[in-house]
């Protein structure tokens, strides 16, 4: 008997871990449909507790997108899908389409029209009236039944990394940066590599602007020479390290300028106090 029930127990995770093996889909260029499951309670249902998890690895037959993204789907407090991309998205390859049909919401993934696409995909859906269960993935050329109501979902990039090692939270598009974050960031401390630091300002061959042409460049661009424009900063942010090198430099600047104009005064004064005293010798002569 004990042989028996461990050879049903075998059995039965044999087919879970076939159940769990992605479905390979291979498109040519063209129309493709690839059914990931639905949502059978309504947005509005106060049993909308279902969810779906779609993760797809690949993108193209001649590409080198060897990644996965993950589309998780819930139909709690209102339809909400968040997407993670590990090593490399693939979006471009594939696009998450959203229909209503019906009382159902039904998702599939449609592969470019003009390129040849290879990847696998598993999508596993459960909730409230759902069989917890891997979805039969289906690949078909006619259009779903239903609305497609794709362009007023709203797909929340969480996190996501790139081929480079790059990566975004809350963005799909790091632009090169190591790190990008669409949001606020809060830390305790930041530190920031840099060179080329502005104590050069205080060797002797520096040469300092004199603070007339400051003045006219001022009344020109309304901003300090190397400082980068409101609009400027507006269209391409602000490097931190890089200003706080400009930030020093002018605070050194200002330092130098303020020396400057307190040498003068001083100057002055001692010119001043020298004329005094001469015409009080002068004075003295006269009335004596």
């Amino acid at each position: 008997m004990k042989k028996i029930v461990l050879f049903f127990l075998f059995l039965a995770g044999a087919m879970a871990s076939q159940a769990q093996t992605p479905t390979q889909v291979v498109t040519f260029p063209g129309v493709n449909y690839v059914y990931l499951g639905s949502l059978t309670q309504s947005v509005g249902s106060t049993y909308n507790s279902q969810k779906i998890i779609v993760k797809i690895l690949g993108g193209s037959w001649f590409g080198d997108s060897n990644g996965e993204t993950a589309f998780y789907i819930s139909n709690r407090n209102g339809l909400t899908i968040n997407e993670t991309s590990l090593g490399s998205n693939m979006t471009s390859r594939v696009t998450l389409k959203v229909y209503q049909n019906g009382a159902n919401i039904d998702f599939y993934l449609m592969p470019s029209l003009d390129d040849y696409t290879s990847f696998a995909v598993n999508s596993y859906s459960f909730g409230y009236q759902l069989t917890p269960q891997f979805v039969n993935i289906v690949v078909q050329q006619a259009v779903p039944n239903g609305t497609d109501i794709t362009s007023s979902v709203i797909i929340n990039p969480t996190i996501m990394t790139d081929g480079g090692g790059n990566i975004g939270i809350g963005t799909t598009t790091p632009n090169g940066y190591k790190l990008a974050v669409n949001g606020g960031v809060h830390a305790k401390s930041v530190k920031v590599d840099t060179d080329n630091w502005p104590d050069y300002v205080f060797h002797k061959d520096h040469v300092l602007m004199p603070l007339t042409e400051v003045k006219t460049y001022i009344d020109e661009n309304h901003h300090l020479p190397e400082i980068p424009s409101a609009k400027e900063v507006t269209e391409k942010g602000l490097d931190l390290g890089e200003m706080n090198k400009l930030l020093t430099k002018k605070v050194e600047e200002l330092t130098l300028y303020l020396i400057e104009v307190k040498s003068e005064k001083d100057k002055e004064k001692r010119d001043q106090e020298d004329r005094i005293n001469r015409l009080e010798e002068q004075l003295k002569k006269i009335t004596r």
